[in-house]
């Protein structure tokens, strides 16, 4: 049996890694009064926060202008003193963020890699979200550049070459880890994911093994060698991305990372880092998480309701053939505590083939993940499908450059096809697990699509605290299904209501109601060319069950997917009814509850550092 490696604390499992920070702040270890610890200290501007901290004998290690804040080192002295200062507005323990990922459940049995390309391993994804269309007409990602904040980028040749054959590809670099002037990936999994969006090599298929092989590169360290990083790294990782933005075109930001919830979206400071950086005209694709398949595992930052959460669905190693695909079991599943559907689509992420550094950790401690074809490793969980549609946001972008990033979300999410019964028309998966379905690069690229998602939510209040949000899911006690408040009317086929459990799994293809979750319209057939799923057969844009108006509309209706489901503020009181959501859950602690009615900031003594991944036999 492989030894298993856990996701986090949703899964009721062994903590197996927990920083020594942290730890002394839980009672666990005697810590001396004037031992120092790292926070993120916010105040009304960050000259504020820097004073402050050394007022009280603090060291700032540095400076978060994004979200007013610093990062800092205090002693329990210096933070009981520091927080009754009026200005401080919030002490948040550097909080741990892991990399996303599952290792691959895959088998040699199952491998269907031809290399009959100089023995180059052909990869499916690209083909199993249309990418491959996309590139029939000229679209590969040229022109956009998408920052891959993870353990690094690797020295790859598949990654430093264009399309074109020439280098520089990998266009910036910034380490906050160890201040490393050329790039690195001590780790993998940074260079696994840019592979997945940007691998720019030719497989045994004669097809290119990235989604969009025309991309440029900018490498964000902001996670260590074992894959764990700080909620500092990572802020500091997207203030950087903000500066630089305009020197390096930077479109799209993929985080495929994770840290525990703790706090409303809007008071937790990594979640305020990405807000501000989705405001900035920057596209944030974000990991559903890997602690599903239970109902309000999303973690962070994909429990943010303005950015692209991106769950995981496998095509059970059958690419060409859609009826056995199913949604893994890992994926997190919505909705948020925040009452907000997610995640927002689903993509591949079940052994996806991309490539790591040989010399690795992950090539060297899992060297079994590894393909014969070095440098290509399989990996999956929700850290690939994020990457995968970062790569579709680059071919959409790259086609239509002046979209803003609620537009793509937009595009991204009302092409995507829900996963129905082809007879019967009935969900197979509710819209917190599925979302709005499977993702579909020539219609997110090519369909004409209009509006914008997070329709009703004033983003510059939000981030001035003026205005908070709250989505429109709850739990129904009486019924003990999770619904949508109204005005919105539950679908009788299924996707709007949820009772949380797990249905069947038998087989491995995890129907929810029978079945092994085709797409009506065929099996994975993009017959018609461009567009072919807006207006066919089995169209969700007209006859049966369409989502082209009334409520729940997929095309702008007050049940639309572009945002406006999830743009209540205020209104029907907190869950209506006190909470009857967290029933069953982690989160039923009182103190728990207490604090993030409060809007309090993640607390000392429940933050908790966990691998991410993890093995386990078939």
């Amino acid at each position: 049996m492989k030894r298993q490696r856990f996701s986090f604390f949703l899964r009721g499992m062994t903590i197996v890694v927990i920083l020594g920070m942290l730890i002394s702040l839980t009672g666990e270890m005697p810590a001396s009064a004037s031992q120092k610890w790292s926070y993120i200290v916010q105040a009304a501007t960050t000259d504020q926060a820097t004073q402050l901290v050394e007022k009280h004998n603090g060291v700032v290690t540095s400076r978060l202008d994004i979200i007013n804040a610093v990062g800092a080192l205090l002693s329990t002295d210096g933070v009981a003193q520091l927080r009754l200062e009026k200005e401080i507005v919030a002490i948040t323990p550097n909080g741990s963020v892991e990399s996303s990922d599952n290792d691959s459940h895959g088998g040699k049995d199952h491998d269907k890699d031809k290399n009959e390309n100089k023995d180059i391993p052909a990869t499916d994804f690209p083909d199993v979200v249309g990418a491959d269309n996309v590139w029939e007409d000229d679209i590969t990602g040229s022109g956009v550049t998408v920052a891959v904040l993870d353990t690094g980028l690797g020295d790859l040749t598949v990654l430093k070459k264009s399309i074109d054959d020439e280098s520089g590809r990998i266009v910036a670099w910034k380490d906050f880890i160890e201040g490393s002037r050329r790039p690195i990936d001590p780790n993998g999994h940074g260079s696994h994911v840019a592979g997945v969006i940007a691998n720019s090599q030719i497989g045994a298929d004669g097809e290119w093994n990235g989604v969009a092989p025309g991309v440029n590169l900018a490498g964000v360290r902001v996670l260590d060698e074992t894959g764990s990083g700080t909620y500092e790294t990572v802020i500091s990782g997207l203030q950087w991305v903000i500066q630089n933005k305009t020197r390096y075109n930077i479109r799209i930001v993929n985080l495929s990372l994770v840290s525990p919830v703790q706090s409303p979206y809007w008071a937790d400071p990594l979640n305020q880092a990405v807000t501000k950086t989705w405001a900035s005209g920057i596209t944030v694709i974000v990991a559903a998480g890997n602690s599903g398949p239970e109902a309000m595992t999303i973690t962070v930052p994909g429990n943010n309701p303005y950015v692209v959460t991106v769950g995981a669905f496998t095509d059970n190693y059958t690419p060409d053939d859609w009826s056995d695909d199913y949604i893994a079991p890992f994926s997190g599943a919505g909705p948020t505590l925040d009452g907000f559907v997610k995640p927002d689509l689903v993509a591949p992420g079940g052994h996806i083939v991309s490539v790591v550094p040989t010399d690795s950790y992950l090539m060297t401690q899992y060297p079994a993940n590894a393909l014969t074809t070095k440098p290509y490793f399989k990996l999956a969980g929700t850290s690939q499908a994020t990457a995968i549609v970062s790569g579709i946001a680059a071919l959409v972008i790259s086609k239509n450059p002046s979209l803003t990033p609620n537009q793509v979300k937009m595009r991204l999410t009302k092409s995507a096809l829900p996963w129905i019964d082809e007879e019967s028309s009935d969900a197979l998966y509710s819209m917190w697990q599925q979302g709005s379905g499977r993702a579909n690069a020539p219609d997110a690229v090519f369909a004409k699509i209009t509006g914008s998602a997070n329709q009703g939510m004033d983003i510059q209040a939000d981030l001035a605290g003026t205005i908070h949000y709250e989505g429109y899911s709850y739990y129904d006690e009486a019924t003990g299904t999770y619904r949508l408040y109204d005005p919105f009317t539950d679908w009788a086929g299924g996707y709007g209501t949820w009772d949380g459990g797990h249905g069947s799994w038998s087989g491995g293809h995890g129907s929810w109601a029978g079945g092994h979750g085709s797409w009506a319209g065929g099996h994975g057939s993009w017959a018609g060319g461009h567009g072919s799923w807006a207006g066919g057969h089995g169209s969700w844009a007209g006859g049966h069950g369409s989502w082209a108006g009334g409520h729940g509309s997929w095309a702008g209706g007050h049940g639309s997917w572009a945002g406006g489901y999830s743009t209540w503020a205020g209104g029907h009181g907190s869950w209506a009814g006190g909470h009857g959501s967290w029933a069953g859950s982690v989160f039923t602690d009182p103190a728990f509850i207490a604090n993030f009615i409060a809007g309090e900031s993640p607390d000392a003594a429940s933050t908790n550092a966990m691998i991410s991944y993890f093995l386990q036999d078939q």
